[in-house]
């Protein structure tokens, strides 16, 4: 009998024990996740509308209706190892730079804080280009079906080390953010890449200002065949103008600015940005939006005004007498204004219906930042953008 019982106390022991490492496991990783379920029609049919500027499809040429644009699904898995030292694990399914719904590891970084002011992260980090970088991919966390395109066309997570110091003075909250790494991509890689944001929050008021610098490399087999053409013909003069225009490898700057302020009835955002790659075939950037709306009860409408120009583009002219590279550089004008109208529908306290209206100016002589431009497109033509979405978090 006495063995009996102690084979039953030894029973509940190990039950108790593994029960308590479950839990424990438990406690250490969390799962969650999101997606949006989109779907958008473009009328201008010669070119497409796209993802991102690395991506050459989306809506439009390819397919007048398509859920390329927006659809997306992530799992993220949190980590935490002790109350000071956390990870995280995020992989996202969208068809963007890949052109595919391949998985694409999105996030891999531990974290530790030093202290409650300072703390530091290690790995794949989110680029930290803008005010929604952080969770620019979660449609659920916003008031579009996308962020506006005309600032928000970067999906690219970053290599390297962050650090970030916070001061609190009463109400105000100011988080200084230092980072350094590499971007490496399908088409785009940017190296030694350094920068310091600064974000001060008072109350409904968020105040963001960014500085990037980098060697940025943009390369696709179009770009290698016509500049590496142009770099073997016997025109000093034009094969000089090609060395100025190459975009494999040009120091750049990124340069971010933004305002919100949210009491909770009702929302405004600005932000504007500057991409300075000068001389090379990217140009210079400079865009920026404003946004505003109300809350009544589930329902959120608003409207988004949002700009881009380009500049600092110098085609060679009568220099180029083949006239691909005089091409090369009028199809990277993407100046453009939008006009933007939506709602959004909270139907469950983790489910948003979606559902905007744009109109998109192309400038005169414009390709307006499109892809797969097919033959008979006319630049600085106008067209609209109907987007609809699910967004979900779980």
């Amino acid at each position: 009998m006495k063995t009996r019982h102690r084979l039953i106390a030894t029973a509940i022991v190990l039950g108790c024990t593994q029960n308590a490492i479950a839990q424990e496991r438990e406690q250490m990783f969390k799962l969650s996740g999101f997606g949006t379920l989109g779907v958008a029609h473009s009328t201008e049919y010669r070119a497409d509308v796209t993802p991102d500027f690395q991506s050459e499809e989306g809506v439009g040429a390819s397919n007048s209706t398509s859920a390329r644009l927006d659809s997306r699904v992530a799992l993220q898995v949190d980590a935490t190892f002790t109350d000071d030292f956390t990870g995280v694990l995020q992989a996202v399914s969208e068809y963007a730079v890949t052109a595919s719904y391949r998985p694409e590891t999105s996030l891999a970084h531990v974290k530790y804080r030093f202290s409650p002011s300072f703390s530091a992260r290690l790995g794949r980090i989110t680029a930290p280009l803008y005010m929604l970088s952080e969770y620019q991919r979660v449609g659920y966390a916003t008031p579009w079906v996308r962020p506006p395109h005309e600032v928000y066309n970067y999906l690219l997570p970053m290599d390297g080390i962050e650090g970030q110091y916070t001061l609190s003075a009463g109400d105000t909250v100011v988080g200084v953010q230092a980072f350094y790494g590499r971007i490496d991509s399908e088409k785009a890689e940017v190296t030694a890449m350094r920068g310091i944001g600064v974000q001060v929050d008072r109350g409904a008021s968020t105040f963001r200002a960014s500085h990037i610098r980098g060697r940025v490399s943009y390369v696709t087999p179009s770009i290698n065949q016509l500049f590496d053409t142009y770099g073997s013909l016997p025109i000093p003069q034009l094969v000089a103008a090609a060395d100025r225009l190459d975009p494999r490898g040009t120091d750049g700057s990124f340069s971010g600015m933004g305002y919100s302020y949210d009491p909770g009835a009702w929302f405004v955002r600005t932000e504007a940005i500057q991409a300075d790659y000068t001389p090379s075939l990217s140009g210079k950037t400079t865009s920026g939006y404003v946004s505003g709306g109300i809350r009544k009860g589930a329902w959120t409408p608003w409207v988004t005004f949002a700009h881009v120009e380009t500049s600092g583009l110098e085609p060679p002219g009568a220099l180029d007498p083949i006239g691909l590279l005089n091409m090369a550089v009028l199809s990277n004008n993407n100046s453009r204004h939008s006009y933007t109208v939506g709602v959004r529908w909270d139907v469950h306290d983790n489910v948003a219906l979606k559902f905007q209206g744009s109109r998109i100016e192309n400038h005169a002589g414009s390709f307006g930042g499109l892809g797969n431009v097919q033959p008979g497109f006319e630049p600085g033509r106008g067209y609209n953008l109907i987007s609809a979405s699910v967004d979900f978090v779980f």
